[in-house]
């Protein structure tokens, strides 16, 4: 009888828990960026299939100097997607968020 509670309940725990298990995810290629060079980073978030996400690429500074980049994507049926950006020559390092994803920093060299 025990065993059956407990296999209840672990059902249970999975169906309210798994949902939260299917994370977004931010990917950018290399540990560090070449300034000038055009890189394909992706992003993926199968709660968000077919939906637009922004990308967002700042450069971590504070205001006044923060710039950043927003780059919308298409994400497909299954919620991946691509993005490419030309790496700029005028900052040190590259956030990349966005979609609800962890942030993704990278040094520019």
């Amino acid at each position: 009888m025990i065993s059956q509670w407990k296999r209840a309940f672990a059902a249970c725990a999975f169906a309210v828990f798994a949902p939260l298990t299917i994370a977004q995810s931010i990917s950018v290629p290399g540990s560090s960026l070449a300034a000038g060079s055009t890189i394909t980073g992706s992003f993926s978030d199968s709660a968000q299939a077919g939906k637009i996400v922004d990308i967002v690429i700042g450069n971590n500074l504070p205001f006044p100097l923060y710039e950043e980049v927003v780059i919308p994507i298409k994400l497909d049926a299954e919620g991946r997607g691509s993005f490419k950006w030309t790496v700029t020559n005028s900052w040190d390092v590259a956030s990349f968020s966005g979609g609800g994803a962890t942030e993704v920093v990278k040094v520019i060299n």
